[in-house]
């Protein structure tokens, strides 16, 4: 089973087959999703680049840009050393 080959739930492929259009694009005639090699090598380009913290839509469009058999991970921001939304910023809450 892919799902658990990935470590994830059977609903997150179907999610993000519908959203991002990557996953298994043929159903068996029992409507059973029907996963090529070069899906699964997809999916686990993306899951990869989800471990690493990039964003699914952003390593949905990374993994379907690769191919099938990406040679090394693409570039993308280090989600580490990239700031994020109010790094460096102090926020204080203020009760009145």
């Amino acid at each position: 089973m892919v799902a658990r080959r990935l470590g994830v739930a059977p609903s997150t492929l179907r999610t993000w087959n519908r959203r991002y259009g990557i996953g298994a694009q043929a159903l068996s005639p029992g409507r059973y999703r029907r996963y090529t090699d070069e899906d699964i090598s997809r999916l686990e380009h993306m899951q990869k680049l989800i471990l690493r913290g990039v964003s699914p839509g952003d390593a949905a469009r990374a993994a379907l840009a690769a191919g099938s058999t990406p040679a090394r991970l693409p570039a993308v921001e280090d989600p580490v050393t990239r700031p994020g939304p109010g790094h460096g910023v102090e926020r204080r809450c203020q009760r009145r």
